[in-house]
């Protein structure tokens, strides 16, 4: 029988959690994290308003490794590429995490889970998900194009920039030199 661990949003999760405690009594972490708690994340986010929800489930498999399955789900904020506004971007994560003691470890590790290095046996909770919401970012984001200001629109599909065919060559003028 799993023992669930639960945190609601006026209750914290913990700082530090030692996955080998949770994974030797089959234990299950699970919560809602505020965003605002993760520095680098909100740096490239257009909002830190709204929670993460975390589901962890611990055991150690056949090899005797501390594993962690589970998932996170949040709706953030990015940044549209096109007009620079807010756009909101629905994340769900499904996780398999081993947890090791050093990077020597974590090469042994199948490539089906992310490992994640114990400091002194602890994790740091913040961290390890700030790493996978980071990673799981869409690289551009944009709003569909009706949902952005209309005069981003304009200027991000103008032509201006382009070859205009009306324009005159800058090296005619040489090219009638050299005719002369």
């Amino acid at each position: 029988m799993a023992i669930v661990f639960a945190a609601m949003l006026n209750d914290t999760l913990p700082k530090y959690f030692d996955p080998r405690k949770y994974a030797s009594h089959e234990s299950a972490l699970e919560g809602y994290m505020p965003l605002n708690k993760f520095k680098e994340l909100c740096a490239i986010l257009a909002s830190d308003e709204g929670n993460v929800f975390i589901h962890l489930d611990f055991r150690v498999d056949e090899d005797r490794r501390y594993i962690a399955t589970g998932s996170l789900t949040a709706q953030v904020q990015v940044v549209c590429q096109r007009c620079m506004g807010a756009v909101s971007h629905d994340l769900a994560l499904d996780l398999s995490l081993a947890f090791v003691y050093d990077e020597d470890h974590a090469k042994n590790i199948p490539d089906n889970y992310d490992s994640v290095v114990m400091i002194d046996g602890d994790v740091i909770l913040v961290d390890m998900v700030e790493q996978e919401i980071i990673l799981a970012l869409p690289i551009v984001a944009y709003h569909e194009e009706s949902g952005c200001n209309p005069t981003a629109v304009k200027y991000a599909s103008s032509t201006d920039d382009a070859p205009d065919d009306e324009k005159p060559n800058p090296f005619s003028i040489l090219a009638q030199l050299k005719a002369k």
